[in-house]
């Protein structure tokens, strides 16, 4: 599922970054979250 939101076509490129630490993913999940949310509130 992570890898299809990710745009990833192959499971292998997903588990690439399965090595990140929990906390710069929650960081980087929550800044385009906030970007998203952000260009929603605009139309």
């Amino acid at each position: 599922m992570i890898g299809k939101l990710l745009g990833h076509t192959q499971a292998q490129t997903t588990a690439r970054y399965a090595h990140l630490a929990a906390d710069p993913v929650r960081k980087a999940n929550a800044d385009v979250a906030k970007q998203i949310a952000e260009s929603m509130e605009l139309e």
